[in-house]
């Protein structure tokens, strides 16, 4: 218990430090004054586009679940993505175990078999950022010192973007041997301990979640998902540029949504609750620095998309919860 408290301080400390980091050189009566201005037609679109795009996010997980015995129905899997973001909007990254575990108690399945196919999805999701991240690097952004800037990486030398990726493969490695013993002595009879049989057993299942992606029946859905999620991503940050006139004064399009997006990804990444504080100074300094864009205005960008994210992820998460509850007890699949 001490050490999930102490995690969430340090989260919370994370936060605070980048709230303060964002908001260090705005003028709050002007900050106040926009935001009470600004224009809220475009919260309804944003809202269609939000879940529509988590909605994508469980069908392509259902593409993942071909192994398991008794496939959850759509109710569950959409409840099960709402659940993890709604979780990941308290506590940092409780959110990817929350949604498996949601999914498994509900259908009496295994959540070891259920989180491999969540960190896959997570790989799949990093390989795309990667991509993005890179393709917008090369093709959009002339000047690279901007990006590092923005992600503070300008004291970083050449010798940590090598660094960084051998000490991952280390340890990558070094998990896979150890399992890979523990495996063989359970195998050869002279494991005894039933805690470690029992570790073994669920990293099994974890494994076997994990390499699902070989069992995908239907690729080119899977990757139509894929390019769906992403696309609805961008178009959420893309609304909330006419909020502001963006589009108009500063001449904001779908590329730069495109952009904003990517970093805003980065941004949610780091371990605070939300992203709160992270995400605000990320879209605040890539506005400003890539679009020109003032701080207070940037900061008022970043400060509503946040809001009405996390508003909207509570209210809608609750009524798709009680819709799965309603649907899966009128469908007698919970007994």
């Amino acid at each position: 218990m001490t050490r999930k408290v102490l995690k969430i301080l340090f989260s919370l400390l994370i936060a605070v430090l980048f709230l303060w980091l964002a908001f260090r050189e705005v003028n709050l009566p002007e900050l106040w004054q926009q935001i009470t201005g600004i224009k809220l037609w475009w919260i309804a679109p944003f809202t269609a586009v939000m879940m529509f795009s988590h909605y994508l996010r469980a069908e392509r997980w259902s593409l993942l679940l071909n192994d398991i015995e008794i496939k959850p129905p759509r109710s569950t899997l959409f409840a099960g993505v709402m659940v993890g973001y709604m979780m990941n909007n308290v506590f940092p990254r409780l959110g990817e175990v929350s949604r498996p575990l949601y999914v498994a108690r509900q259908m009496k399945l295994s959540t070891s078999n259920l989180l491999g196919t969540i960190v896959l999805e997570r790989i799949i999701d990093l390989v795309c950022l990667i991509a993005f991240l890179i393709f917008i690097s090369f093709y959009f952004i002339s000047d690279q010192q901007v990006m590092s800037q923005i992600f503070g990486t300008e004291s970083w030398t050449v010798n940590v973007y090598f660094i960084v990726p051998l000490i991952l493969l280390i340890l990558f490695f070094s998990a896979w041997t150890i399992f890979k013993l523990m495996l063989h002595l359970q195998e050869s009879g002279t494991l005894k301990n039933p805690f470690i049989k029992r570790l073994i057993e669920m990293t099994k299942l974890f494994w076997k979640g994990l390499i699902s992606v070989r069992k995908v029946r239907n690729w080119p859905l899977f990757i139509l998902y894929t390019l769906g999620i992403w696309i609805g991503y961008i178009a959420m940050a893309y609304l909330p540029f006419m909020m502001l006139d963006l589009q108009q004064v500063y001449q904001l399009g779908f590329i730069e949504a495109m952009i904003i997006t990517v970093i805003s990804a980065v941004g949610v990444a780091v371990p605070t609750p939300g992203g709160i504080g992270s995400y605000h100074l990320f879209i605040q300094q890539s506005l400003w620095l890539l679009f020109s864009v003032p701080l207070v205005t940037a900061l008022t960008y970043a400060t509503i998309t946040h809001a009405v994210t996390v508003l909207l992820i509570f209210i809608t998460g609750a009524f798709v919860l009680w819709f799965d509850k309603y649907y899966t007890l009128k469908s007698k699949l919970v007994r």
